[in-house]
């Protein structure tokens, strides 16, 4: 079955990995690798810093992200080489150093377009908070929508989540942010691509877990990641993990139970095994 396929079409390379302390690791397709210093990223990858990890990305476009753990990355694909890349952020702490066409940060109540700046983001889920270093950002609130009209906010300038949900600016970051900003997050991030020309091999470490799979399956990208992980439904554990809920997955439910969708009048297909 063509959902099924085993590996992910080939993607182009945007950047590579310049920094990495700690442990950190690269989802590409259904697959956990290795990230050495030099690992080429392409759209829709996913990078991850475990606790106090840390792990940089130079942009081939020229801009900067320097992620901070626990947290993860997801890179996705821009609509049009003039348009900002997306990078969405469920958690953790990342400093962008952004060069034109831009980035657009995504978090759960909240997205930033920087297109030429320096900006500082802590994210935990719904719990979001942020500096402008240096140039301009555009705020969108993405609780009521994220496509919403958007707002400027200038260097200097510290948003943050209130209890409410709504989103607060003001002038100049409060002491408990900056105490609890990465140290090397005060400094210029490094310039590093141009000394690694070695393109290392990755290694795979093993596949996904639905555990781990499940919260992107929650989000806005449902649909997305469900054509991504659906080779993981061939693994009895994971086919197992997803079964008491395949109701919130319609693509899996039809193709582990395909006699619910039969006509009444038409032989079921063979469920995936």
């Amino acid at each position: 079955m063509a959902l099924l396929s085993a590996a992910p079409s080939a993607a182009t390379e945007i950047g590579v990995v310049t920094v990495v302390e700690g442990s950190a690791r690269l989802l590409r397709g259904a697959s956990w690798f290795k990230v050495p210093a030099g690992t080429r990223v392409e759209e829709a990858d996913i990078l991850e810093a475990a606790e106090r990890g840390q792990v940089q990305v130079e942009f081939a476009a020229g801009s900067i992200a320097d992620l901070v753990g626990s947290g993860q990355v997801y890179i996705i694909a821009a609509p049009a080489k003039t348009a900002p890349t997306a990078l969405q952020v469920p958690g953790g702490w990342l400093k962008v150093v952004a060069a034109p066409p831009g980035l657009r940060l995504r978090t759960l109540p909240l997205e930033l377009v920087i297109v030429d700046g320096v900006l500082v983001l802590h994210a935990n889920g719904a719990a979001v908070e942020f500096f402008v270093e240096s140039g301009a950002a555009k705020l969108i609130d993405a609780a009521p929508r994220p496509d919403g009209p958007a707002r400027d906010v200038k260097a200097g300038q510290y948003g943050s989540t209130s209890a409410s949900g709504a989103v607060v600016v003001v002038a100049g970051a409060p002491i408990a942010f900056a105490d609890a900003l990465p140290k090397h997050f005060l400094d210029a991030l490094p310039v590093l691509a141009a000394t690694l020309k070695a393109k290392p091999a990755l290694v795979v470490e093993r596949e996904i877990t639905f555990a781990e799979a499940e919260p992107w399956l929650a989000g806005r990208d449902r649909a997305v990641f469900e054509r991504r992980f659906s080779s993981r439904l061939r693994d009895p554990a994971f086919r197992s993990a997803v079964a008491p809920n395949v109701a919130r997955y319609p693509m899996w439910d039809r193709l582990l139970n395909p006699q619910k969708y039969a006509p009444s009048d038409a032989p079921a297909a063979a469920p995936v095994k």
